[in-house]
């Protein structure tokens, strides 16, 4: 019998394969955070002992939701300006919000109250796009949870960065210390193209490409945003991206 770290046990196991395979009081081996074996209950206690045996009976197991697309640390802001166009959100509320409670300390304990609630409600992976993103990685690594973490780059300045060249030097000691790391993953992101010029979108490709990283921009969230793009470059947001 081999020695692993976790057996659990008992309920429905969701696969999530090509044919949403769903095991019914089936079991998941567990050694060095790596899955090494799914089968029935009986057949996994027969081949292994392990350290921590969690009982699911009851329960659905599954791979953990992917949140694609967060800027974690707003759980501070949550209700301040809702049900508002786009640019008044930002603009009128969101933007000078930013600009007067925004800091490091924020940033970190705003950012760690979102993993956990992604935690509790079954989401082990998040892509954050916000300010101090330092900090947002080192909330990720203390709660134990993965993450893809990039500094919002602007023309204009943010709490963390006051020109685009300290938005793109941040981005790069992002990448350096980060780098190799099991649960912490860098993109470069530029806001977005009604933020950053063309320069600096060429800048942040370079970077994503220097670092070998994911590139990540807000594209087309309204139907205002496709029309003043277009009127902006004469051809559609993604033909200027693609160009």
């Amino acid at each position: 019998m081999q020695n692993i770290d976790l057996i659990i046990s008992g309920g429905k196991t969701l696969l999530m394969d090509s044919s949403n395979t769903c095991l019914e009081n089936a079991a998941i081996a567990v050694y060095d955070s790596v899955i090494i074996e799914i089968g029935k209950k009986e057949d996994i206690l027969k081949k292994y002992s392990a350290r921590e045996m969690i009982n699911a009976e009851g329960s659905l197991t599954m791979p953990g939701f992917i949140n694609t697309h967060t800027h974690a640390a707003m759980t501070c802001f949550r209700g301040i300006a809702d049900d508002l166009e786009l640019m008044d959100w930002l603009n009128n509320y969101i933007f000078p919000a930013e600009a007067k409670n925004v800091n490091e300390h924020l940033a970190y304990w705003g950012s760690l109250l979102a993993c956990a609630e992604m935690i509790k409600s079954g989401t082990t992976t998040f892509c954050d796009m916000y300010i101090f993103e330092d900090e947002t990685a080192r909330a990720a690594k203390e709660a134990g949870i993965r993450c893809l973490v990039g500094e919002v780059l602007f023309d204009f300045p943010s709490p963390s960065c006051k020109t685009p060249e300290e938005g793109l030097a941040y981005t790069r000691r992002l990448a350096e210390k980060w780098q190799d790391d099991p649960l912490v993953n860098i993109i470069v992101e530029p806001h977005a193209l009604y933020t950053c010029s063309p320069s600096l979108l060429q800048d942040t490709k370079k970077i994503a490409d220097d670092y070998h990283l994911m590139l990540g921009t807000h594209l087309l969230e309204n139907q205002s945003e496709r029309d003043q793009l277009q009127d902006k470059f004469g051809k559609s947001a993604v033909s200027f991206l693609q160009d």
